[in-house]
């Protein structure tokens, strides 16, 4: 009997570590040059990390040359593109955006250029700016070639909500060919 009230106790514990939040609160600048910063904090604010902001310095090039061949074996394998981007789609509506802002000035170097970029990504933008929690404002610069702004937010997960799906998503017979086809192209 004690043994169940253990295994009860344990799963618990866990489904109450996935019922609190996170918070994830980021910053990606752009002036001269690239700058971002992205704090994580859990249980409402009592534990947190922040993570970037400060610039490495350049490592030595690895001699090692990177093998992407099992990646791309994985991405080949039939419906599993189809099957993740339909698993971050899902996922991206699980999270709740507390406030998205994008503050941008554009310049291409050439008027018309630029001019066409915005032809193209001005109806995109009135579409973002009518979301709720999302403020885009980009502006051209027709006299500079220049890219300057900032990105920020503030989103709120609830790991439990991930568990089903990604449960789903990792068992399902199309990940499991994907990573079949990725440990053969690995072994090769």
């Amino acid at each position: 009997m004690w043994i169940l009230a253990t295994v009860l106790g344990i799963l618990l514990f866990f489904v109450f570590i996935l019922a609190v939040p996170f918070d994830l609160v980021f910053r990606f600048e752009k002036d001269v040059d690239f700058k971002w910063r992205v704090t994580v904090r859990w249980m409402f604010g009592l534990i947190g990390k922040d993570i970037g902001g400060k610039k490495k310095e350049p490592e030595e090039k690895k001699k090692k040359k990177s093998n992407i061949k099992p990646l791309l074996a994985m991405l080949r394998s039939t419906g599993f593109l189809r099957k993740s981007l339909k698993f971050i789609k899902d996922s991206i509506r699980l999270v709740k955006v507390h406030e998205l802002k994008i503050e941008f000035r554009v310049g291409l170097g050439d008027p018309a250029e630029t001019g066409m970029l915005f032809a193209v990504i001005t109806p995109i933008l009135f579409y973002m700016n009518s979301l709720q929690s999302l403020e885009v404002n980009i502006q051209p610069d027709f006299e500079h070639e220049n890219l300057h702004g900032y990105f920020n937010g503030d989103l709120r997960v609830f790991p439990i909500r991930f568990v089903i799906p990604g449960i789903f998503f990792a068992f399902s017979p199309t990940t499991i060919r994907a990573i079949k086809a990725m440990v053969v192209a690995r072994r090769k």
